[in-house]
């Protein structure tokens, strides 16, 4: 063996022996000459001929003696692993070497000793889970073989009763074939091709862990069954490079591997992608806790309590199964109950056709605790099972369910209490219901060491669907698990806590897991902090998450200081978050750039958030940005990305989703807000976009969704292209939800709809609203509204403040409307242009009935193309002088009118002189406009000179479109009709 190799070997086995448990000492001090004299064994892993032990391989001489093949061992273990070849196979020795290797750097301070890199560091779950894993390995039980039914997490059943038949297993009722066992036996045996993740989610008692084990049983016979104590312990065994082919990794309850947020994406990625043979990792979750991670929020005074666990459950294939059974179930559960006399009693006592619930003896349970027949016992159960739906974790330490259960006795009982009131109460509620079922169970990892109690799942499914129809949560749990909780449970105990509203035990709760370094915790106070009002302490806080290594915290703490107006600060810290990496602060400095009018830069990124993966933020924004310089296609490209990539968690109604009992509406609203930010924001600028287009069933399409998710700008929108449209009770439908929400413009437009629409009081309501906020037109509209319902002195006074700021339409009220004898008249006032007001700006069009209408242009501010346009709409349209009554007597002299789709117009009476020339130019623009709805392209053409028809087309304009906008110029800015 090389000398180089001795040394690389001795070195990476810390010069110990690597078999487990052992760990002698190989090397001793000798003389001075030769200062080290070894005392172990280097061992072949494959042997060293192909005679000796493990000895077949295709490995060369060469490769048998390099240092890839060599393990240290001593002396007495390298003759035990030589004389039981079959026993200590290859694969077996491989993993013993990793795993004695990565205990050795560890040790330490995870530098390597022959490379100097820096290793993995100390492990999650300590050292002995995969010292003892490769030693008992040969025991594992294979999937088809008998385990213990508490050992999978499977409920415990209706006891069999005496004289059953002797083939009914006493652990377990016959199973009862579910309808989506086709495809879930189709997933579990896919793993036998590559690896596969495969997550059963359902309530409590629904029989997920009953059709996964039988699904596994069914499909992947001879396979290792792997059921890792922790996740800490689930995280090293998957990154420790020990063979696991041809295993089924038991995940029953899922959530307590993924709530730890020990449990690691890397490692699971890692452990799919191996090529050395398949294996399936394979879980059950309630669907609360489900959607609990797959769709966090995106901030609010929460901890980010794994932020792998979304991206892990990415990479399952999910299946649901609810507590009903089919009909189809059912028949087969009948055929069933002939031969199992549990399934049989489950039927007939099963009114709703959960079956299964009966099964685990539900109803009984249900019974026990709700009429006990020792309060304290049931005190106990509540705490437990109030304890976790407070966010504690399954099993509740004995000294921290005692404190809890104090809390739920009477006065009276705890005057009455003896000293081993909680002793005697606690074996009441361990006391099986039926058969092994029980309220309570014990729960220990290792023989002898007990870990806490565990309530029932089913009592704690029941007690969460209570609470949730009441809309509350408990109370009483948290002052307790704030105080004496351990860190693991303070996760998401403070989560819990914050989103139901006791804010102070959950900063207390940040507090002490910000003492231990949690970085988490202190991006968590400085959330809450915000939440109140103290910026000051926000800053504090995320400066010290920053400070103990936490990058993400920097983009946090840029937008508090910009909040508090030190805007140098907060872009020095986009500006060094972004260089880090962080996604938010990455776009949060595009947009500082992009203020600043370097386009370049802003550009480049958002395209580096969004290749780090930042949720569709930079893409919504690179995409406005383009959008603002015109590149509609490109904008709508990067747009349609960031829905597509924000869909996954706006198509989720928030409200629908299991987030902690009893949730503030304040809380709620921030989730969904967090949650559809990206989508809506995409789906409203896509909106805009396509009405710029002219594609205005697209535009519907996307406002319409972005609307639904309670975007204000795309309710206005929506509800202002729909009024276009002549949807009017559609359109006020839209806008009233965006008014509600506190839009000032979407005020104004229902106040003006509904007013038309003579719902008087509801109008008066909304107009009065707005015209508090200080909208020039809508103080004019209501002084309006007011004068038409009689309060004079009101109307007066709201049209001057009107007029003051700038409203053309109350100046024009105003000059037409004088004081006679204390009452509000009209007065008409002559077409000639010399007698009329300063305020007045008459511009020439004319319906052809003769009456004038103004929209407020002046001719030397108005925009002749959009005053163009205007007078094209407003010809084609009823005279709204003629349209107020059927009378000319009961028409007033003045009409003033203001619609939503732009500001105010007026309409009277035209006198003689312009009334001539106003119906041949209105007559005119309605033969054009008769033109352009037919096609009659070659009548368009002919209306304009030929000259300039020849110059155009040597210019090579569109003809058509040049000819119509020069036919709108002499009719409407030239008045030569």
């Amino acid at each position: 063996m090389p000398v180089a190799e001795q040394r690389k070997l001795f070195q990476r086995s810390g010069d110990m022996c690597a078999f487990p448990d052992c760990r002698r000492a190989l090397t001793a001090p000798r003389t001075d000459s030769d200062p080290v004299t070894s005392l172990g064994e280097i061992a072949h892993i494959v042997g060293e001929s192909v005679n000796g032990p493990r000895g077949v391989s295709p490995l060369t001489s060469r490769e048998r003696g390099l240092y890839e093949n060599l393990i240290l061992l001593c002396d007495y273990h390298h003759q035990l692993i030589d004389s039981h070849p079959a026993t200590w196979t290859v694969s077996r020795l491989v993993a013993m070497k990793r795993t004695h290797e990565e205990w050795v750097r560890a040790r330490l301070g995870s530098i390597d000793p022959v490379t100097g890199t820096v290793g993995r560091g100390a492990l999650a779950g300590g050292d002995d889970f995969l010292e003892w894993f490769i030693t008992e390995a040969e025991r594992w039980p294979s999937v088809d073989s008998s385990i213990e039914r508490a050992l999978l997490g499977i409920h415990a059943a209706l006891p069999l009763p005496p004289g059953s038949r002797g083939s009914l297993s006493a652990q377990l009722p016959e199973y009862v074939r579910r309808d989506l066992d086709v495809e879930l036996r189709a997933a579990v045996s896919e793993a036998n091709r590559r690896s596969a993740f495969v997550v059963v989610v359902g309530p409590s008692a629904a029989g997920k862990t009953r059709s996964v084990y039988e699904a596994v049983r069914a499909e992947l016979a001879g396979w290792r069954m792997i059921i890792p104590p922790t996740a800490g312990d689930l995280d090293e065994l998957l990154l420790s490079g020990i063979p696991l082919d041809r295993s089924v990794i038991w995940l029953d309850e899922l959530t307590r591997h993924l709530d730890s947020g020990a449990l690691s994406l890397r490692a699971v990625r890692r452990i799919l992608a191996e090529r050395n043979g398949p294996l399936l990792v394979i879980g059950t979750m309630w669907l609360k806790d489900f959607d609990r991670f797959c769709f966090p929020p995106d901030n609010g005074p929460v901890l980010d309590l794994n932020a792998d666990a979304t991206e892990i459950l990415r990479l399952a294939t999910r299946f649901d199964l609810v507590p009903d059974f089919t009909e189809a179930e059912h028949r087969r559960a009948r055929t069933i109950g002939e031969r199992d006399p549990r399934v049989r009693e489950a039927i007939e006592r099963s009114a709703d056709a959960k079956i299964p619930s009966c099964l685990a003896c539900a109803p009984e349970l249900i019974r026990r605790w709700e009429h006990p027949s020792d309060p304290m016992g049931a005190a106990i159960i509540t705490a437990a099972v109030e304890a976790r739906l407070c966010g504690h974790p399954a099993v509740i330490p004995a000294d921290l369910l005692r404190s809890l259960a104090a809390e739920y006795l009477t006065s009276a009982q705890r005057a009455a209490a003896a000293d081993d009131w909680f002793d005697s109460a606690l074996q009441w509620a361990l006391r099986p219901v039926r058969g092994d079922v029980a309220p309570l169970t014990p729960m220990a990892r290792h023989v002898g060491e007990l870990d806490g109690y565990q309530a029932s799942d089913i009592l704690t499914h029941h007690a969460e669907q209570r609470y949730r129809t009441r809309g509350q949560s408990p109370d009483k749990p948290w002052a307790v698990l704030a105080a004496r909780a351990d860190h693991e449970a303070f996760l998401v105990v403070g989560m819990f806590a914050s989103a139901c509203g006791h804010h102070d035990h959950a900063k207390a709760v940040w507090r002490r897991l910000a003492e231990t370094g949690n970085t988490d915790a202190m991006t968590a106070l400085g959330l809450a902090c915000q939440d109140d009002g103290d910026l000051e302490a926000a800053a504090i806080w995320f400066r010290r998450a920053v400070e103990t290594g936490d990058n993400e915290a920097m983009a946090m703490l840029a937008a508090t200081l910009q909040q508090l107006g030190r805007t140098s600060e907060a872009h020095n810290w986009l500006r060094r978050g972004a260089e880090a990496g962080v996604p938010g602060a990455m776009v949060g400095h595009g947009r500082v750039l992009e203020d600043d009018g370097d386009h370049q830069m802003a550009r480049h990124w958002y395209e580096a958030a969004s290749e780090a993966g930042d949720n569709g933020m930079g893409k919504l924004f690179l995409g406005c940005l383009l959008r603002d310089q015109g590149d509609l296609d490109a904008a709508s490209e990067r747009l349609l990305d960031a829905a597509e990539v924000g869909s996954s968690v706006a198509i989720i109604d928030p409200h629908n989703l299991a987030i902690p009992i009893g949730a503030l509406d304040v809380e709620i609203g921030k989730y969904r807000k967090t949650a559809t930010t990206v989508f809506t924001g995409a789906a409203c600028a896509l909106g805009e976009i396509y009405l710029s287009q002219r594609r205005s069933e697209e535009a519907k399409t996307w406002l319409q969704r972005a609307a639904k998710l309670g975007q204000v700008d795309a309710m206005f929108l929506l509800g202002s292209t729909l009024a276009d449209e002549g949807e009017l009770e559609l359109a006020v439908t839209w806008l009233r939800l965006a008014a509600e929400k506190g839009m000032v413009e979407a005020m104004f437009h229902v106040g003006v709809m509904l007013d038309d629409t003579e719902e008087a009081h509801e109008a008066g309501t909304w107009l009065r609203k707005v015209a508090l906020e200080g909208h020039p037109q809508a103080m004019g509209r209501y002084g309006i509204y007011l004068h038409e319902h009689g309060d004079t002195a009101q109307a007066l006074e709201w049209s001057t403040k009107a007029r003051d700021a700038g409203d053309p339409a109350a100046g024009l009220f105003l000059a037409a409307v004088g004081e006679a004898e204390g009452q509000l008249g009209v007065s008409v006032t002559p077409l000639e242009p010399c007698n009329l007001g300063d305020e007045v700006q008459w511009t020439p069009l004319a319906h052809a009935c003769g009456c004038v209408v103004d929209w407020g242009w002046e001719a030397e501010r108005a925009d002749p193309l959009a005053f163009m346009q205007w007078c094209s709409g407003m010809v084609t349209l009823e005279c709204p002088w003629h349209a107020v009554a059927r009378f000319a007597e009961h028409r007033p002299p003045l009409l003033v009118e203001t619609s939503p789709r732009g500001p105010a117009f007026y309409a009277r009476a035209a006198s003689g002189v312009d009334v001539e020339l106003g119906q041949r130019i209105a007559l005119r623009i309605q033969q054009l406009l008769a033109m352009v709805e037919s096609g009659d392209e070659a009548g368009i053409r002919e209306s304009v000179p030929p000259e300039y028809r020849t110059w155009l087309e040597a210019q090579q304009y569109d003809v058509v479109e040049e000819s119509f906008r020069w036919c709108l110029v002499e009719l409407v800015l030239n008045r030569h009709a």
